[in-house]
């Protein structure tokens, strides 16, 4: 009896959409690309480990070769040879380290096994490419003139009827009117137009899959294209570099950074700037969603896009999208400023939470009305400059502003009886700061211990 198929090895598959393990409060999508993520970062985890084993085994390989060959030599050596070092080796040593290396080797390559064993199947690993070939068949059109003419009953020649056939879709002008279609008057048709320039069709387009990235990463690497896709204001040049940059407009970090960058113009005050990129963005909008209700691709549905917003009622549906973006757009930057003031609020120092000195005087309030020149030297905190200041002032306006630096604990004093005498207030006629021609003549305060 010929011997079933295994299909064991098919039980144990990890799929990145399976919904078995999801949250009903999470959001699908962003639970399956966490899902994909983790998968990536622990495969590279096991690639990386098993690379330092086959590292570390290769050097180990290299050591029992030496030692294999140290012992093969002291083996064959002559006793009588006394010219030979092979018989002073340490013939048990090397047999213990051989063994010990060997042993190791091993260890690693059970490890590497079991890591091998455990990796489940997915779409990446589950199968692989043995032969690839792609074959485009020529295409040949054959003109709708008939090749032989067209007779009555009667013998006579009948002229066929020639009918209007549009050359192609009618483009969309700035009013969003369709503009009109010239007709033909000749019974072949004219060619179809051709495809956008940089397009190919979808299933010749290379798609690559992009990487598990951040926001950040993808805002930074792909900034010009999306910057320039931002800018376009005719829809036959957006549908062009749409085909030439689909991959990387349709990736879905494309429309969070349209989002930002209008919310960016509108607090900005760039209001024309602001419509153009929410018209750009809910095209992108669009693209997914006519893709998801298709059931294919985005990159698949651009074409048709673009062919039913030529539709007055597809056009309208979508002109009034792009308001009520705007208009949440505005909304949510008037909100973002009035959260913006408030944290500016909140971080600016509140002078009255500032603890009191010893003498009930605010420490902020008294640096604030000092003379400059005491002010700079206590906020260098350079003692020597600050003796040097109160040398110059005159004695009794130096009591005074130590007085009021001990009451709101800027200086600590040991004594502060030497500050008793200090006037309850400067006196109208008292300067902070002595002039050069009466330096001399000032005398330096001894009782003011700085």
């Amino acid at each position: 009896m010929a011997r079933a198929f295994d299909y064991s090895k098919w039980d144990n598959i990890e799929l990145s959409d399976d919904e078995s393990d999801l949250h009903p409060n999470i959001d699908k999508d962003s639970w399956f690309r966490l899902k994909h993520r983790t998968r990536l970062e622990r495969e590279e985890r096991e690639d990386l480990e098993i690379k330092e084993i086959e590292e570390r085994n290769k050097q180990d390989q290299a050591r029992i070769q030496i030692i294999q060959a140290r012992l093969k030599a002291a083996a064959s050596a002559s006793a009588d040879d006394e010219d030979n070092d092979a018989q002073y080796e340490d013939l048990d040593a090397l047999q213990i380290e051989l063994n010990e290396l060997q042993s190791q080797i091993n260890q690693r390559n059970e490890r590497t096994e079991d890591i091998r064993e455990r990796r489940k199947w997915n779409i990446d690993n589950i199968c692989k490419v043995k032969d690839e070939k792609t074959i485009v068949n020529e295409i040949k059109s054959k003109s709708l003139k008939s090749e032989e003419p067209l007779v009555d009953e009667d013998g006579n020649v009948l002229t066929p009827v020639t009918s209007a056939i549009p050359t192609a879709a009618p483009p969309l002008v700035a009013s969003g009117t369709p503009k009109p279609v010239p007709t033909s008057s000749s019974s072949t048709p004219t060619a179809a137009a051709p495809a956008p320039k940089g397009a190919e069709p979808a299933a010749t387009i290379k798609r690559e899959r992009m990487a598990v990235i951040s926001y950040n990463d993808f805002a930074i690497k792909h900034e010009k294209i999306l910057e320039t896709y931002s800018e376009i204001h005719d829809l036959e040049a957006t549908k062009e570099y749409l085909f030439k940059h689909c991959d990387i407009l349709m990736h879905e970090h494309a429309q969070s950074y349209m989002l930002l960058s209008s919310l960016e113009d509108e607090m900005n005050g760039k209001k024309d700037r602001m419509k153009l990129v929410s018209r750009q963005c809910q095209i992108l909008t669009h693209i997914q969603e006519l893709g998801t209700s298709m059931r294919r691709d985005p990159r698949d549905v651009i074409l048709p896009f673009f062919r039913r917003i030529q539709e007055p009622e597809y056009l309208s549906g979508f002109l009034s999208a792009v308001d009520d973006f705007i208009k949440k757009i505005q909304k949510r930057a008037v909100e973002k400023r009035k959260e913006m003031d408030a944290e500016r609020a909140a971080e600016e120092y509140d002078e009255s939470n500032v603890p009191l000195g010893p003498g009930g005087l605010n420490p902020l309030e008294v640096l604030r009305n000092l003379p400059a020149s005491l002010r700079e030297a206590f906020e260098s905190q350079n003692v020597a400059e600050l003796q040097a200041v109160l040398e110059r002032m005159d004695p009794v306006e130096a009591k005074y502003w130590m007085r009021q630096c001990v009451d709101s604990g800027l200086w600590v004093s040991k004594d502060t009886s030497m500050f008793d005498d200090a006037p309850a207030s400067l006196p109208p006629s008292s300067s902070s700061t002595a002039t050069e021609d009466d330096e001399d003549d000032v005398v330096p305060p001894s009782s003011v211990d700085a």
